[in-house]
């Protein structure tokens, strides 16, 4: 069984109260999560409609605008216990996992060779060389010292 995740909808019209694909909306906020398949393909039709949607765990407002304004997720804790399955999770929310601090390189390698064994989706799939590139110069801190000639002058 997968876990079922609750969207934020932000309509395009901030004041929209009503309904829109069965999503109820309260000044321009509407909530749905991905438990039916109705709710699925409203969420789909948001998004090509060019609504806001994103996760709606709890965070504060601040964090919540955030992931609105630039389609970004902000970074949250563990999703769940044991490893992480990219095939019971949207794309968005495994790269979001992949851009977490605490997922080092052989973990995105493992999670990565995983999607591609699965399911495969090039939004992911082409993100592959970015994000090993990321993770290889966080996990290598004299990476970025190479240069520093200054012999800790000035410290």
């Amino acid at each position: 069984m997968t876990d079922v995740t609750k969207y934020q909808i932000e309509a395009p019209v901030r004041t929209f109260t009503g309904e829109s694909v069965g999503v109820r909306f309260d000044k321009g906020t509407g909530y749905v999560d991905d438990s039916t398949k109705e709710g699925r393909a409203a969420i789909e039709y948001f998004r090509r409609h060019g609504y806001g949607v994103a996760p709606a765990p709890d965070k504060t407002e601040a964090e919540r605008v955030q992931e609105l304004v630039t389609g970004t997720p902000t970074q949250r804790g563990p999703l769940e216990e044991g490893e992480f399955d990219p095939s019971g999770h949207q794309a968005p929310d495994v790269l979001a996992y992949l851009q977490r601090d605490d997922v080092d390189e052989t973990e995105a390698r493992r999670v990565l060779d995983a999607e591609a064994a699965s399911k495969d989706r090039k939004t992911v799939t082409k993100e592959r060389e970015a994000i090993l590139a990321t993770k290889q110069s966080t996990d290598d801190p004299a990476a970025g010292q190479a240069d520093d000639d200054t012999k800790g002058a000035g410290l």
